[in-house]
Order: structure tokens, then C-alpha cells, then sequence
């Protein structure tokens, strides 16, 4: 069921529903390399002005003119949830301050 790539070890560690709840400003940890991983913040940041402009948006309309637009909304909704499982992951560096997981794989020797 895992398919997704760590982008520390490169190896298939995550599944489609932990990319999912990455898409939620979640953060994960690799169970073969303990790197953390997140979802990209600055994609994400534009997809979570869609969510507030679906919203706000079809919200509105709907308490204007007609309650069709909360059908609008939801579909809207949907398909951005859809779309948060593409935002692609990026490593992040080690909550202790210690050394992420390729750095610690590298030759030590290479830094002079």
C-alpha cells in the first residue's frame, strides 16, 4: 500500500492517506529513514486561498440567491481535496537540530 517516496531515503514509505493529511499542514515521519516530511507550505498556502474563496465565495451566493450554491461549494470543496493529494512533499530538517537523514548518510569525509 505504500507508494509514495520519502524525499529523504527515496524509498516508497508513505501511502495516499498520508498524503492526504499532508495536505492538511500535517507532518510525517519516515519509517525507514526517520526523516520529517511535510506537504510544499507555498502550494499549499495557494490551495487554502482556493478553499477560503470556494467558501466565501459560493457562501455568499447561496445566502443571496439560492442554496444551489452550497451543492457548487461542496463540489468545489471536493475537488481541491482531490487536488491536496498532488501538493508534493518536502523534506524537512530534524526537530533536535541534529542532522538530517542524507546529510548523515554522505561521506563525512567530503567536508573540509
Amino acid at each position: 500500500m505504500t507508494s509514495i517516496l520519502c524525499p529523504h531515503c527515496e524509498q516508497k514509505t508513505f501511502s495516499w492517506w498520508h498524503k492526504y493529511l499532508t495536505g492538511k499542514w500535517g507532518v510525517l515521519r519516515c519509517r525507514q529513514c526517520t526523516g520529517r516530511v511535510c506537504a510544499q507550505p507555498i502550494v499549499l498556502a495557494a490551495l487554502y486561498f482556493f478553499y477560503v474563496w470556494d467558501v466565501v465565495l459560493f457562501g455568499y451566493l447561496a445566502w443571496l440567491d439560492s442554496l444551489w450554491y452550497l451543492l457548487v461549494m461542496v463540489v468545489g470543496w471536493l475537488i481541491l481535496d482531490y487536488f491536496s493529494v498532488y501538493v508534493p512533499l518536502t523534506p524537512l530538517r530534524p526537530a533536535d537540530g541534529a542532522a538530517s537523514p542524507a546529510e548523515q548518510s554522505s561521506d563525512p569525509k567530503q567536508d573540509s
